[in-house]
């Protein structure tokens, strides 16, 4: 059996939201590599290394007794792909007869390429924050652009179902950036234009910033469209068509 090293912050035991088409459980993994200023989880940011993990024998009860009824478990977090048990975490699920959806920032490419090559993944969201040259301020930190370029290429020529999503901060997210983001995404996929949510963020000075309307949101994904199907997701998480 194993433990999560850095502790399982969270569990929803089902939802028709996280996962396009699918009904299903999510489990939240605490810790990130990036510090996006507009945050809607900070507390999952941070990792406590004195939480106590959760085993195997813990988790498989609570899957199990939902299994006839959920299609699958998304995992998110926090970025799942720094927590070194996600690789077995995932095998279990998968063998437990249930698929597998991963929420990623795109900064570990290689471990999204053994979960691709292992068969692990059934679906993965990778979240693009805004165009390469913003990058620092969205993200918080510097960030290594190359290893989320290949995260890309990854997820793209895996044939594994997939989203890319944006959340679209005024000041840190405008059209041209779609615009540079929507090219690097041509070879497949759909991109998901998400309004920003300020009620909590992990910097105060977004809290309560106005996001754009939906109605630009949905000007943009129109033109977006003529380069990559695109779609909106507003702040009650659905996705509506252009």
């Amino acid at each position: 059996m194993f433990s999560i090293v850095y502790g399982l912050r969270g569990l929803l035991p089902v939802s028709m939201l996280d996962w396009p088409g699918k009904v299903c459980s999510v489990i939240f993994l605490a810790g990130c590599n990036f510090r996006c200023p507009y945050c809607h989880n900070p507390e999952l940011i941070y990792d406590d290394k004195n939480a106590e993990g959760i085993s195997w024998d813990d988790l498989e009860p609570f899957l199990s007794e939902r299994n006839n009824w959920i299609d699958g478990v998304s995992i998110t977090g926090g970025e799942p792909t720094i927590n070194p048990a996600l690789p077995l975490l995932v095998r279990k699920i998968k063998e437990s007869g249930l698929q597998v959806k991963l929420d990623t920032n795109g900064s570990r490419p290689r471990v999204l390429e053994r979960l691709i090559a292992d068969g692990l993944l059934d679906f993965v969201a990778m979240d693009i924050k805004t165009s390469l040259k913003k990058y620092p301020l969205a993200a918080g930190r510097l960030v290594d652009t190359d290893a989320l370029r290949e995260s890309l290429g990854i997820i793209l020529s895996s044939g594994v179902a997939c989203e890319f999503r944006c959340t679209v901060v005024p000041g840190l997210v405008d059209v041209d950036d779609l615009k540079s983001i929507a090219a690097g995404l041509s070879g497949g996929g759909r991109f998901v234009l998400q309004q920003f949510r300020s009620e909590i963020t992990l910097d105060p000075a977004y809290t309560n910033l106005e996001s754009y309307p939906e109605t630009v949101l949905f000007e943009w994904a129109e033109e977006l469209s003529e380069m990559v199907p695109t779609k909106v997701r507003g702040t009650l998480g659905v996705v509506s068509r252009v």
